[in-house]
């Protein structure tokens, strides 16, 4: 059965509203509960009794989430005592110490005394968006330059709060929790980028529930032990929050902090494993939790009359807010600049009329710029005449035209290779997996790049950085229209593999080339 592929949607922003949504009355909570806040209380509840109970809810909400959505079968699966029970890889048990680190240190951040939510999620958000673009570059994906000016203007934003230091207290244990906080992220976003932001659904559902199963178990075995077998203050603290905290009226609340955990949890865990790179989804996940820290803070000064947040952080947040706007519409720019003119179209349209016009419009409209786009392998029998033929068959999709027509129109996709045998034609095996996953091959023939036709084209699209820099030395005033198909790595050859290979990598080179053309105003439905 073939796997299922991922598509570059909407949904991501979704997940953002959902993470919003929960991280509101999460963090609310945790500061009331902390600070004694809510009708009846006693008193403020330390992190360390609030912690365990909060945990648990976490297991809970997570399992139940798990089960219901029916993702247990995604996991691996191990023999034990003869019955086939969900198992972890290795790098995915250690991506889940991480995430019950996070977890803890989450929740261990807002309950410190002299520290308010803007405050905390300046420290945290800002760390994870400075780190963002780190990890990206150390496991080789694509990093731009408004990425490094986001990244500097977050360093900014942390120094900016940490110089206010009339408006904080920042004791030792609360440098440790960020401290292990960032840590934490640092490794998990590399074990995630290296296993879960795949093409493949399936494998990132399997990082996805193997992680959850890992952490939040994890994190409550080991407040457990320490509980029962520590000394000391905190143990004492873990104690009491898995017994005697368990009968007062509170715990109903400390239970509800870890089921907004749970659901933001779910959120933030699917926004990071977006196919895009991390730079991309940090950012969604940063500026969905300023919004609302902000929302929960004002919340509080509005209920119970607490210190509003000072404006050196909330110059520290606006700095957070700038890094966002250098980064979501830079990403993905033409893309964003084509969903602008379409809407503006419509609007038009709508008050013009006109509608059933639209695609003989935008055909006449395309086939006046004449559009080419060029994709370069190396033998140019495989991947770059697979992506022409997806190429064009998505233009035909769109502009809705015959397929035959498209060959010869002035809006096509053509392919060549940095060292093809000319006249070579298309393998079998790349054939029947443009016919299983329902594009028509031509009758295409091998060719080499040329000077000429590298000019003659707007585009041109590079199976890997090789053949890129190939492309950029033979014609260097190409270099401008000369990019890799897929930024965040090379596109690697099926030949040799089993037909599974070549259906995968076409349905790569599928999802590519509709991105690439959405982000040029290659309109489909």
């Amino acid at each position: 059965m073939l796997s299922k592929q991922r598509k570059f949607g909407l949904g991501i922003w979704w997940l953002g509203l959902g993470y919003y949504l929960s991280y509101t009355p999460y963090s609310g909570l945790t500061k009331s509960l902390s600070n004694g806040l809510l009708p009846g209380m006693h008193g403020p509840i330390r992190g360390t009794v609030l912690l365990p109970i909060s945990a648990v809810a976490t297991v809970v909400g997570m399992f139940l989430f798990i089960t219901v959505m029916d993702w247990w079968k995604f996991a691996g699966r191990r023999e034990f005592l003869g019955r086939s029970i969900p198992f972890p890889r290795r790098l995915t048990f250690l991506s889940g110490v991480c995430l019950a680190t996070i977890m803890a240190t989450t929740t261990l951040a807002f309950t410190f005394g002299g520290l308010s939510i803007v405050l905390v999620l300046v420290l945290l958000r800002g760390g994870t968006l400075i780190l963002a673009p780190l990890v990206d570059a150390i496991v080789g994906r694509q990093v731009r330059w408004f990425s490094w000016a986001a990244m500097l203007i977050s360093l900014l934003a942390v120094l900016v709060v940490l110089g206010d230091a009339a408006n904080y207290k920042l004791s030792i244990p609360a440098v440790i929790v960020v401290a292990g906080y960032l840590l934490a992220y640092f490794f998990k976003l590399q074990f995630m980028t290296r296993l879960g932001k795949s093409e493949d659904r399936s494998q990132t559902l399997r990082y996805f529930v193997e992680e959850q199963m890992v952490a939040s178990p994890l994190l409550v075995v080991s407040l457990v032990i320490m509980a029962v077998l520590g000394s000391g203050n905190v143990m004492l603290d873990f104690r009491e929050g898995l017994t005697t905290f368990l009968t007062s009226t509170d715990a109903v609340f400390a239970m509800l902090v870890g089921l907004c955990y749970a659901s933001l949890c779910v959120c933030t865990t699917l926004i990071f494993l977006d196919r895009r790179e991390n730079t991309f989804c940090v950012p969604i996940h940063c500026g969905t939790s300023m919004l609302s820290g902000f929302t929960a803070s004002y919340a509080l000064t509005f209920f119970f009359n607490e210190k509003a947040p000072s404006i050196a952080q909330i110059i520290s947040s606006g700095l957070i807010i700038v890094a966002l706007g250098f980064l979501s519409p830079l990403h993905h720019f033409y893309r964003s600049m084509a969903k602008l003119q379409r809407a503006y179209h419509r609007v038009l349209r709508f008050l013009f009329g006109g509608a059933e016009k639209e695609p003989a419009a935008a055909a006449d409209s395309l086939a006046q710029m004449q559009q080419l786009f060029l994709f370069v392998c190396s033998g140019n029998t495989c991947r770059s005449p697979m992506a022409a033929a997806i190429g064009n068959f998505e233009i035909a999709t769109r502009l809705r035209l015959p397929i035959a027509t498209v060959a010869h129109g002035d809006v096509r996709a053509l392919s060549a290779g940095i060292s093809a045998h000319a006249g070579a034609p298309m393998t079998a095996e790349t054939k029947e997996a443009l016919r299983l996953i329902g594009v028509p091959s031509n009758g295409h023939r091998a060719s080499n790049v040329t000077e000429e036709l590298a000019h003659s084209v707007e585009k041109i699209f590079c199976m890997t950085r090789d053949h890129r820099e190939a492309v950029i030395t033979m014609v260097p005033d190409v270099a401008q229209k000369t990019q890799c198909l897929d930024p965040d790595g090379d596109v690697e050859d099926p030949t040799g593999g089993s037909l599974s290979d070549y259906i995968n990598c076409a349905r790569r080179i599928r999802s590519l080339v509709r991105l690439h053309f959405a982000e040029i105003s290659l309109r489909g439905e």
